[in-house]
């Protein structure tokens, strides 16, 4: 019982901390230049597809709006620092500085690591102690 309990806690984590990257991924992708309400709108809609593949009891649901919350405000961090990154992209003069970039990458890195540990610490109490493995494993469209 522990093993698909740990296996469900698992995916859900890497579920959320690629939710909202993922949307802004697919916008990049696309050519498209979305707004942050539109990445928000894109979170929204991958948080309430996550929700209905859990199918949560009453009582799960209880617990649902911690770990909501935080990936959320996670995904709205992140559209704010895609259109940051757009801005200075679009700002930038000459030739590119390497050791900026490599600067900016290990910067986003950082952020996205506090961000993964913040949804981790989320889900502990709001989703552990609620799931079971009567959910079963996630599907795997949750990370497209």
């Amino acid at each position: 019982m522990k093993n698909p309990l740990f296996l469900l806690m698992a995916t859900a984590l890497v579920a959320g901390a690629a939710l909202t990257g993922s949307a802004i991924a697919q916008d990049h992708s696309r050519g498209a230049d979305a707004s942050t309400n539109q990445i928000s709108d894109q979170v929204d809609a991958r948080i309430a597809r996550i929700r209905a593949d859990l199918r949560l009891t009453p009582e799960q649901e209880k617990n649902w709006t911690g770990f909501e919350s935080a990936m959320r405000d996670i995904g709205k961090k992140q559209a704010d620092r895609e259109m940051k990154r757009r801005a200075d992209r679009a700002q930038q003069q000459g030739s590119v500085d390497i050791i900026e970039q490599m600067r900016r990458g290990a910067n986003s890195m950082s952020e996205r690591s506090v961000d993964q540990k913040t949804l981790a610490d989320a889900a502990q109490p709001s989703l552990q102690a609620s799931m079971t493995s009567r959910s079963g494993v996630l599907p795997r469209n949750w990370f497209t």
